[in-house]
């Protein structure tokens, strides 16, 4: 569940008036671990820490590897790597971690997540003749999938036919 800064601060500010992290938990019903982690955020980067973040926050591979170093050098844990550095979570760090392990600074560069888009070969005007062996592949390629589309296309469209004209046959 997402909470508004309004209700951290609130929370923030009855645990300072003296109240215990029980007390305080139990009075706006949450979990004590979600209550320290807001107490350890706000004591370390104050308001700025705690808002709730507009978007998906995005990493260089520098800053990834800068986490990594000092939480390994310092011999920080998850958690406090995660403050210091005023990330979200804890996880997200171990996950840098097992990448930067497993494939070094390529595994910290971020890839791009979904399908990428199908691009149009360059179809040039110029004769055949004149084409590399490059280009007519490509080409060839590009011909061979719009033929296997229409094809396709054709069987859907003749399915259709097909089944109307069954309908249209027994209503009668």
């Amino acid at each position: 569940m997402r909470y508004d800064l309004d209700f951290k601060l609130k929370v923030i500010a009855y645990y300072r008036q003296g109240h215990t992290g029980v007390a305080t938990a139990k009075k706006f019903r949450l979990d004590k671990k979600i209550l320290s982690k807001w107490i350890q955020q706000y004591q370390n980067g104050g308001i700025d820490a705690i808002k709730p973040k507009a978007s998906k926050a995005k990493y260089s591979s520098d800053f990834k590897y800068q986490v990594i170093m000092i939480m390994l050098k310092q011999g920080l844990s998850q958690s406090e790597t995660a403050l210091k550095f005023n990330i979200s979570s804890p996880a997200l760090i171990s996950h840098w971690h097992k990448a930067y392990r497993l494939y070094g600074m390529s595994g910290l560069i971020s890839k791009r997540k979904g399908n990428t888009a199908m691009t149009k070969p360059v179809i040039t005007d110029k004769p055949h003749d004149d084409k590399t062996l490059a280009e007519l592949k490509r080409e060839n390629e590009y011909l061979r999938a719009e033929v296997a589309y229409l094809k396709k296309l054709d069987a859907r469209l003749r399915e259709r036919e097909q089944a109307a004209t069954k309908q249209g046959s027994s209503k009668s």
